[in-house]
């Protein structure tokens, strides 16, 4: 009964059933069928959930074009699909993370993006003063090592420094417990930022509970992450563009200016300009 219940819920492990399924008599025929099926309609389960879900938002972010935006619909849809209390985005910039989205559900708080309040905290830095890698933040690791990161209880968890987090609830009576630590790479496989889910809920008790694994998820992740590449090239690409503009351009300038102070008009208008100058210093 409690896998039939496991397999409703979409929570089913075959772990579950490993004992039954190794006996050799009815009952472990019974368990080896009930969890192949199992495995099937949470295949099923998972492929729904994927085009009723992932790809709305996939074509979503492809189509939206203001940034601050498409980094809150990331941040947001992680959270739905997450049942997650809090998030929050960085976009690395050179060696450091800089924090550009900050929502938290209980406490009301939507910072960066188009809130039109400005996150304060400073960038997490990949690196220590010595040169050392800064292994001891958990978004840093994640960037640094490429690694997702998964914490059930910060104040708890070994290796790494939670002290800014802990400072954060102190401050604001939050608990922050169980943390997701993703970073996105593009396709050359450069991190280009980090998403951090903070205290997943459990649906039916509301209690925070560890972040799981899920395929969902994954193909959020991998969908939003070539949105923010995409948008982050053409805007290279503009940049580019205008600079190679203004280098063109520039010759041209100087020709323009060598054309006009060449002219009788402008030798004539410099030569009464420096008969003023002289006549002003007498």
């Amino acid at each position: 009964m409690h896998a039939v219940r496991m397999i409703e819920k979409g929570e089913y492990d075959s772990l579950i059933l490993r004992e039954l399924m190794a006996e050799s008599g009815e009952l472990g025929q019974l368990a080896r069928k009930l969890d192949e099926m199992a495995l099937i309609v949470l295949h099923r389960d998972n492929h729904l959930r994927l085009l009723n879900k992932v790809i709305p938002v996939g074509v979503s972010l492809s189509a939206e074009r203001d940034f601050n935006r498409l980094l809150e619909t990331v941040v947001a849809e992680a959270q739905a699909f997450t049942n997650a209390d809090a998030g929050t985005m960085y976009l690395l910039e050179g060696q450091e993370l800089r924090f550009v989205i900050l929502r938290n559900t209980s406490l009301d708080l939507k910072m960066g993006g188009t809130s039109g309040d400005p996150i304060r905290f400073k960038p997490v830095q990949l690196y220590s003063e010595d040169g050392s890698e800064n292994l001891s933040n958990v978004a840093s690791y994640a960037a640094l090592k490429k690694q997702r990161v998964k914490v059930a209880d910060a104040y708890t968890a070994e290796g790494f420094d939670f002290s800014g987090t802990k400072a954060f609830d102190s401050q604001t009576s939050y608990r922050s417990k169980s943390f997701l630590t993703t970073p996105l790479e593009n396709k050359e496989g450069q991190v280009i930022g980090i998403l951090q889910l903070i205290n997943a809920k459990d649906a039916a008790t509301g209690e925070t509970v560890e972040f799981k694994d899920d395929e969902v998820l994954e193909a959020l992740i991998m969908l939003a992450t070539a949105a923010l590449d995409g948008y982050i090239r053409e805007a290279t690409l503009r940049q580019e563009i205008a600079k190679l503009r203004i280098e063109i351009n520039q010759p041209r300038r100087t020709r323009q200016v060598e054309e006009i102070t060449d002219t009788e008009f402008f030798r004539n208008l410099q030569i009464k300009a420096q008969a003023i100058r002289e006549q002003n210093r007498k």
